[in-house]
């Protein structure tokens, strides 16, 4: 009898070391599996679908106006690929009096009183790297380039870039302070100071199109 119950003992030890051992090959299984996706997955953009948020702020509590352009055009090396290929090197040029904040008199101020004063009827960014989620563009306004870093997600049917801009490193003072000359009284809050922050959010939403991955 002691004989048969150090047999069942050995031999359900042996079944729970096997299934330690089955347990532990799954996740890296796993992970392999979504490393092999992220790599070869491959992508179509829709230029067409294109849509650019930003958001600028007013007030010393910084409440948020949003608004979008009309006009825009995004040239890629690469319409199909990956999202990396898709994104390096492409250059995005909006045309500045297409601004749209669902406020006719708002955007003529925008247009009249800061980017004609900004010196900039063409915001152009050219996207220098893209890798991993995060990458660099150079942008260009007021007659001068600067490197700002974004991030990126890869959503179910959209390519969305953040990326958060402070118009000082362009020389946006002087603009500024003419749209809030103009807007002094709309720019004021609950402390009766006027204020319009030099930063602006920005998002950029490029639709896409998933291709069957490679096996």
């Amino acid at each position: 009898m002691k004989q048969l119950l150090k047999y069942l003992m050995s031999f359900l030890l042996l079944c729970v070391m096997m299934s330690c051992n089955n347990s532990e090959k799954k996740p890296s299984d796993k992970t392999s599996s979504q490393n092999k996706y992220s790599e070869l997955q491959k992508f179509t953009i829709d230029t067409s679908g294109l849509s650019i948020l930003w958001t600028a702020y007013k007030f010393t509590s910084k409440l948020g106006v949003s608004g979008t352009f009309d006009t825009y055009t995004l040239d890629t090396k690469n319409t199909y690929g990956t999202v990396e290929e898709i994104l390096n090197k492409a250059k995005l040029s909006i045309t500045t009096a297409s601004v749209n904040s669902n406020n006719a008199i708002r955007d003529f101020k925008l247009d009249t009183y800061f980017f004609k004063a900004f010196n900039t009827s063409e915001i152009i960014g050219t996207i220098t790297k893209a890798k991993e989620n995060e990458g660099l563009i150079d942008l260009k306004m007021n007659r001068r380039s600067k490197k700002i870093p974004f991030t990126y997600t890869i959503e179910i049917d959209s390519i969305r870039l953040f990326t958060n801009l402070n118009l000082n490193h362009w020389k946006g003072e002087d603009a500024l302070k003419t749209l809030n000359k103009e807007c002094y009284e709309l720019h004021k809050g609950t402390d009766g100071e006027s204020k319009l922050w030099p930063d602006v959010d920005v998002v950029i939403k490029i639709p896409v199109y998933k291709k069957p991955l490679i096996n």
